[in-house]
């Protein structure tokens, strides 16, 4: 896989997920067991970048 930067749209057919509910859900299934392994700081990154990343699919 070659990315390059660009267009967030341009990253669509790289996703896992049929839909941002679908992402949604398995960030959420994913940190129910994973949060205790980051700090509050780490925590507020990573979910800055999941709000990031559900605006488009991929």
């Amino acid at each position: 896989m070659n990315l390059k930067s660009g267009r967030i749209e341009g990253f669509e057919g790289y996703s896992q997920f049929n839909s941002v509910k679908e992402f949604n859900t398995h960030i959420e299934m994913w940190l129910a067991v994973k949060k205790q392994e980051f700090s509050k700081g780490e925590l507020v990154g990573l979910k800055g970048l999941v709000r990031y990343t559900a605006k488009v699919n991929g």
